[in-house]
């Protein structure tokens, strides 16, 4: 029955996700705002506030997701997160595909260590703490929201096109005159390709090892470990037990490999799946200590000394690149055009997501994705690209989507008269 509910649970928060992302041109979906699992991101609201020094209360929300990760433990990632829902529909599509669905080998333990995801978390936090954002990189939300905007929503309004121009013979013929004369706005973002790219090794990755990003690589996952050690309602292991080993061969976050009568609460993403495997009925979930006689393992996997102190380094060399990146003004992203309403531009890349919230909720597909035109610091923000659409004075939809403010959200009256460059004339080329 956990199973069944976790996986009803699961779908309908992945659906409200879509819907959501399917109005950000209205900016809410019946009193919800578009961008409420972004507000839900605990890297988020970490790591932004270290960075611009500042608490930003659009972001307080994330106060939710950490308070449930000490009642329930990692329940957020098992239950709730669009990521996990997207990486279990594709991984196990690919794993039916090649015939793997029903091997029971396919839970090994994964060849890289749980720790790593609590050093990628001190990377982006150390850098955080230097001034610098880089929980874009990593932080699921955000990447998620990239995917569903950028390449699943295009992918999708084209083969929506395509579809009516091969069937329009049969809607002439059915009298559907309207229907042929509809065509749905397609779009094309820059690094599309490579979004979709980055997916498609998480999805091969996933098919390999479930759950792989989240228990190896997440470190929003990392950071609610360090929460959920501390859970209240975590995973109970009776005398009942025989070590079968059936619930460490369907366990999606590989973690009873070892030892299936051990609970990591700061590991267990509170699926339920050994519940339901549990012949002997000695596995539950609930409040308090367990009842039987078996130890439990509260601490997380953590990194050794010298690794972390790496990871330390590194966030902080990271930040000083992208410091001494954006002195050099050939890689400036002055040039750019910035949405109207966006903050000056060091202040614009301590705050952006690069989620493409903003590109979604464009009408005209006017806003695309930076590459390397602005350096290192200033890849996956937005930019006014006029060939690809024009900014509607009437719209003013990316500042009412942007979670972090890094786009003021401006009333329709004041965003008529928002300047979004200055336009200069080169007199030695002009032909007047």
């Amino acid at each position: 029955m956990g199973g069944k509910l976790r996986r009803f649970v699961q779908a309908s928060c992945l659906v409200l996700f879509c819907l959501l992302l399917g109005t950000a041109e209205t900016g809410s979906f019946f009193g919800l705002p578009s961008d409420l699992f972004l507000l839900l991101d605990p890297l988020t609201d970490t790591a932004i506030p270290l960075v611009i020094r500042t608490l930003i209360p659009g972001l307080f929300p994330a106060v939710f997701t950490i308070l449930l990760a000490v009642l329930a433990g990692r329940i957020f990632c098992g239950w709730l997160c669009p990521m996990g829902a997207t990486l279990d529909i594709f991984g196990g599509a690919v794993r039916r595909l090649l015939g793997r669905g029903k091997s029971g080998k396919r839970h090994v333990s994964a060849p890289v260590p749980r720790s790593l995801k609590y050093l990628v978390l001190a990377v982006i936090l150390t850098a955080a703490l230097c001034g610098v954002n880089l929980a874009f990189w990593a932080s699921p939300i955000p990447l998620t929201t990239r995917l569903y905007a950028l390449v699943l929503h295009p992918l999708g309004l084209e083969g929506i096109g395509q579809g009516l121009e091969a069937v329009s013979p049969l809607l002439e013929r059915a009298g559907a005159i309207d229907w042929l004369y509809w065509h749905p706005d397609t779009r094309y973002f820059y690094t599309s390709w490579f979004v979709g790219a980055f997916w498609f090794v998480l999805i091969v990755l996933e098919s390999a090892r479930p759950r792989f990003w989240c228990r190896c690589f997440c470190p929003a996952g990392a950071l609610l470990g360090l929460f959920s050690r501390f859970a209240f309602w975590k995973r109970h292991v009776s005398t009942n037990c025989t070590s079968c080993g059936r619930c460490s061969a369907q366990y999606p976050a590989g973690i009873l490999k070892e030892n299936p009568v051990l609970s990591q609460p700061s590991e267990c993403l509170t699926c339920q799946a050994c519940v339901s495997v549990c012949n002997h009925k000695a596995v539950s979930f609930g409040f308090g200590n367990s009842p039987s006689a078996f130890s439990f393992s509260h601490h997380p996997p953590l990194p050794a000394r010298r690794a972390f102190c790496t990871s330390l380094a590194a966030g902080a060399n990271l930040a000083g690149l992208s410091h001494a990146d954006a002195l050099y003004p050939s890689t400036a992203s002055g040039g750019l055009v910035k949405p109207p309403g966006s903050r000056p531009e060091t202040d614009f890349l301590n705050r952006c997501l690069r989620c493409g919230e903003c590109m979604k909720a464009c009408p005209t597909g006017g806003l695309q994705l930076i590459w390397f035109q602005a350096g290192f610091s200033g890849i996956f923000t937005p930019f006014l690209d006029p060939r690809s659409g024009a900014c509607r004075p009437d719209c003013a939809s990316c500042g009412a989507v942007c979670p972090t403010q890094a786009i003021h959200a401006l009333p329709l009256e004041e965003k008529k008269w928002a300047k979004a460059g200055t336009a200069v004339l080169d007199r030695k080329t002009c032909l007047a």
